[in-house]
């Protein structure tokens, strides 16, 4: 027996059993949890890691824009770069968010239904935006 979590009511015992009595929900051990959290931060990371190096490739290209000689250049209003940077920095957002919740998951071997639904929620507004950004071009 291993002791097992329900991520919807929080039911917690030292159980083999695969799904809650309480509530009827799939039931995870610390040890998978901590396994998901470690994904989250190696995920979160990426994002991290990747965003940074766009953001600052970005900058680099719109500062040199105006420069003679330069093959790449940034074309676009200052409306389209606020809107890029914005959306860059919603991505950040979201990977920061991730590893901040792998690392909740790993120390403590559960989840947190906030970081949770920052995340839901950060979802949601890429979608919003993707769907929005669909419809104006």
């Amino acid at each position: 027996m291993s002791q097992k979590t329900c991520n919807k009511c929080r039911y917690e015992a030292d159980t083999d059993l695969a799904k809650c009595p309480q509530c009827g929900s799939a039931l995870k051990s610390r040890t998978t949890i901590r396994v998901l959290g470690g994904i989250l931060i190696v995920l979160g990371g990426m994002l991290i890691a990747g965003m940074s190096f766009l953001i600052v490739w970005a900058m680099n290209l719109i500062a040199s824009s105006d420069k003679p000689g330069i093959s790449a250049r940034f074309n676009g209003t200052k409306s389209d770069m606020l809107f890029m940077f914005g959306v860059f920095g919603l991505v950040l957002v979201f990977g920061l968010a991730s590893l901040v919740a792998g690392l909740w998951q790993l120390i403590f071997g559960r989840r947190n239904k906030l970081l949770v639904w920052v995340i839901v929620g950060l979802g949601v507004v890429f979608i919003l935006i993707g769907t929005g950004v669909q419809f104006m071009y």
